[in-house]
């Protein structure tokens, strides 16, 4: 009660009261690597702007982590690893030792990604965010940002034989890269594209559902999805795309194939 009065007070004399700092850490393509102590009203262009983005920074790629998301992430990383086991084992028990060899090894490779608390947004540019108070959202104590190189691949991942990473063409459609890395058991529907910013689109492949073209950026992931004939029973409908959800969580150098 006294503080609240005073603090009062101090404003009726027109003494500033300035919020508390916040420490966020900026790392990757910048001339001031490291934590960067900005004001309590600090948003992501002061931390751009202060750690000094380099040119030839992969601002595309750049990824912002909030501890506040960690926690919806960890339930998300949670119920897939939980699915991913009910499908090794329903396809043990109906001796399909492909699909069980196949979900064993992605929930090995989902359990070991980090849960990351990456949110996306529409840039990390520090100019279009110092131009757009839309994008220029508000710090909080302990985010990051990270400004990563321009990779030159596109990686296939999920569904296939083996992971790939195959170079980034201009221009070139994401199926293209998934005729390249040969499919096992994999939905005949759809593809999820990964955009290196973190966007997920789902993409139609089949007849009745084709979409346009899809280019991809350098650093994009094409996620192959599980068939879902294959896994009815096992896997809820909105599985796949919340695969590639976790996957778009993850930082641009940060998925390792499985």
């Amino acid at each position: 009660m006294r503080l609240a009065c005073l603090l009062g007070w101090l404003v009726c004399l027109g003494w500033p009261i300035h919020a508390m700092a916040v420490s966020v850490s900026v790392s990757g393509q910048v001339d001031r690597p490291g934590m960067q102590s900005l004001s309590g009203n600090a948003r992501l262009a002061d931390a751009a702007t202060a750690a000094q983005v380099k040119p030839e920074a992969y601002v595309l790629g750049a990824s912002w982590t909030q501890k506040s998301k960690q926690f919806e992430q960890m339930r998300l990383q949670a119920g897939l690893l939980y699915e991913l086991g009910a499908v090794a084992d329903q396809a043990t028990r109906e001796g399909n030792a492909p699909l069980a060899t196949l979900g064993a090894q992605l929930k090995r490779w989902l359990q070991a990604m980090p849960v990351t608390g990456r949110r996306v947004t529409r840039t990390l540019d520090a100019g279009a965010l110092a131009a757009n108070d839309a994008d220029n959202l508000p710090l909080d104590e302990g985010d990051t940002l990270s400004y990563p190189q321009r990779p030159s691949t596109v990686r296939v991942i999920g569904a296939v034989r083996k992971s790939c990473a195959l170079p980034h063409v201009a221009l070139q459609d994401a199926r293209e890269y998934v005729k390249a890395c040969p499919a096992q058991m994999a939905d005949r529907d759809f593809l999820y594209v990964i955009q290196p910013d973190g966007q997920v689109f789902e993409l139609g492949i089949a007849l009745w559902n084709e979409s346009p073209p899809m280019p991809l950026a350098p650093g994009a992931i094409v996620y192959v999805p599980l068939d879902r004939r294959l896994t009815a029973g096992v896997t809820d409908a909105v599985f796949n795309h919340e695969m590639a959800d976790f996957i778009a969580t993850q930082p641009l150098d940060g998925v390792v194939p499985p």
